[in-house]
């Protein structure tokens, strides 16, 4: 399992695409500025990825404003006749925006199916929308089983109510994180983009300067910046940007750990690093990733060769052969970073898990408060429920749906060991209990603490907001403060400073 995001794929093609430009205009002999030829590059980068990121959370967005109208209307046409086909065909009537009209009339395809969980589970891989796949559990177990009264309430007109309410955290969500990271990309750039000024004022001040402004100073400045701000925006699309869980197989590296050189290298690793390795192995079970330790290694020795021989070409560009040497030192540093990087965002991924981990199960909790009532409710729809919903414990979720046949209660058990979490943990326990004493009895601590979960959930999104607002508007001022304190204010003060040094021994010497 992977949480994964669109950059990644964006980011590689802008950096292959960088340095075969790169190349052929060295190898044609095409005058160009690196400086304002890189600059360009990221800001392209940026900006592309912004615009995509923006559609994408705008198409979203609109979705959730259609399905919300959807739930509510169709709550209102069961509540007038109490049947969920007609109130969905009636929707339908009602309905003008094309897409929306499409999943309507497939939904009402699946609840006249003669087999329908077979369509409902086509359905829901096609659409990969887990509003749409919850309200067509909810309709098709209605029109399956009927529905019930509590406290004198429909139980499907209070389980849209409570859909409703989940959809409306989402879309607040969405928003206050829109809202928290308006104008921070602008503030990331603006200090790659004004190296050259800083350099054509401090040249026509002091001509000292020029030891730091024309020579390999700035060179390594220029590379620091650049990546500093691509690593910077990369963390803030990371924060910005909705995750998402895929199943990644990872054909190539797999094979490639199969073959006794790497396996020799793993054992090798093992043997003068079994602390680290050891660790590496827990970060990448606690975050569900499928690569196992040699695959892993695999994958960063292929980043560190990538780097190492784009770093070679870059270098020799810059520099020529006359300064290999120092070239080739300044890449294998670089090239030993790259082959951290992976290892960084391990503990990256992991740190995002841990800090939704209970908001996740709180909404959980929400979920099962909705089927709980429902006549002949399984323990196995409620995970089915739970897993549709899940993001941070969507792996150990689906490895349990898949090992439920071979024994319930074990299955249930390597659940609560894989996702080590207190209050999944708990949450498990009392699922446990359901074939013992019924569905009903075993979730309601879930019920009698109803509103103390909702109001929790509440704080706990808006803490999770609040503190990524602060963190990233924290880290967007972190390449304004690197250029003001390293390019403007370091080399003023060291010229100033020897300068005034030369002044003193020529005072002191009488010269």
């Amino acid at each position: 399992m992977k949480i994964t995001y669109r950059i990644k794929q964006y980011l590689v093609i802008s950096i292959i695409t960088y340095t075969i430009v790169i190349f052929f205009l060295t190898m044609l002999r095409i005058p160009f500025s690196i400086y304002y030829f890189t600059v360009t590059g990221i800001t392209l980068f940026i900006v592309f990825t912004e615009l995509n990121l923006r559609k994408y959370m705008k198409e979203k967005e609109e979705e959730l404003i259609t399905l919300d109208w959807l739930l509510s209307e169709i709550r209102h046409r069961y509540y007038v006749h109490g049947m969920v086909d007609e109130a969905m065909k009636e929707a339908l009537d009602h309905c003008k925006e094309k897409k929306l009209r499409h999943t309507i009339e497939r939904m009402l395809s699946v609840l006249s199916s003669p087999d329908p969980k077979c369509a409902a589970d086509i359905f829901n891989k096609e659409v990969k929308n887990r509003y749409y796949g919850m309200l067509l559990t909810l309709s098709l177990m209605v029109m399956e089983f009927g529905d019930k009264s509590m406290d004198g309430q429909s139980l499907y007109l209070m389980n849209l109510k409570s859909l409703r309410t989940e959809l409306h955290i989402e879309l607040k969500n969405m928003r206050t994180t829109k809202h928290h990271f308006v104008g921070l990309t602008f503030i990331i750039l603006f200090p790659m983009m004004t190296l050259k000024l800083i350099e054509a004022w401090g040249l026509s001040n002091l001509d000292e300067l020029s030891v730091y402004y024309n020579g390999t100073y700035q060179i390594l400045f220029y590379i620091s910046i650049f990546v500093i701000t691509i690593i910077l925006y990369y963390l803030f699309y990371l924060f910005k940007a909705p995750m998402q869980v895929i199943m990644k197989e990872h054909m190539v590296l797999n094979k490639l750990a199969k073959r006794s050189c790497f396996i020799r290298i793993r054992d090798n690793y093992e043997d003068l690093c079994g602390r680290y390795a050891r660790y590496q192995q827990k970060l990448l079970s606690d975050v569900g990733e499928t690569l196992e330790l040699t695959a892993f290694l695999v994958k960063r020795i292929a980043i560190f060769l990538s780097i190492f021989v784009v770093s070679v070409t870059i270098g020799i560009i810059l520099f020529g052969w006359d300064k290999i040497g120092y070239c080739l030192l300044v890449c294998v540093t670089l090239s030993f970073l790259g082959m951290k990087v992976p290892v960084w965002l391990l503990r990256y991924r992991r740190h995002m898990m841990q800090m939704y981990m209970e908001e996740e199960v709180l909404q959980y909790n929400s979920i099962l408060m909705m089927l709980m009532y429902m006549d002949r409710i399984s323990t196995y729809e409620l995970l089915e429920s739970m897993e549709e919903f899940s993001v941070i414990f969507k792996a150990a979720l689906k490895a349990c749906l898949t090992e439920y046949e071979s024994g319930q209660m074990k299955a249930l058990q390597r659940l609560k060991e894989r996702v080590s979490n207190p209050a999944m943990e708990k949450l498990v326990d009392n699922i446990m209990m359901c074939d013992e004493i019924g569905v009903e009895k075993a979730l309601d601590e879930l019920t009698l603490e109803q509103a103390f979960y909702n109001d929790k959930r509440k704080q706990q999104s808006e803490y999770n907001l609040e503190k990524k607002g602060i963190l990233c508007r924290f880290l967007a001022f972190v390449p304004l403060v690197i250029t003001i304190a390293f390019y403007l204010i370091l080399p003023f003060i060291t010229v100033s400073i020897n300068k005034l040094l030369e002044i003193s021994q020529e005072i002191a010497t009488g010269k």
